[in-house]
């Protein structure tokens, strides 16, 4: 979907096709974001999926966050940061 805006406004119109269709297109940017910041595969694919559950379950209180790239690679690193924290908190 090219149209930002248009994306925004079909979920949180509910438009499940628009977020399979946002999901395909950015998997493998996300995942290959997620490195950055974790080398475990496993953790990487739960954050993303994560991210878009979160997203599906707050459309209703989402506003435009301007780019969807940039918006989902923000929640990704949140969510790595936020489950490495746990790890480490479990660790102590």
């Amino acid at each position: 979907m090219k149209n930002d805006q248009l994306f925004w406004t079909k979920l949180v119109q509910g438009d499940k096709k628009v977020v399979e269709e946002i999901f395909q297109l950015n998997v493998p940017l996300l995942f290959k974001y997620g490195r950055r910041f974790s080398d475990d595969d496993r953790i990487i694919d739960e954050c993303i999926l994560h991210v878009f559950l979160d997203i599906w379950k707050n459309r209703l209180h989402l506003k435009d966050e301007g780019q969807i790239k940039l918006f989902l690679m923000k929640k990704l690193r949140q969510a790595l940061e936020a489950k490495e924290k746990g790890a480490q908190l479990r660790r102590a």
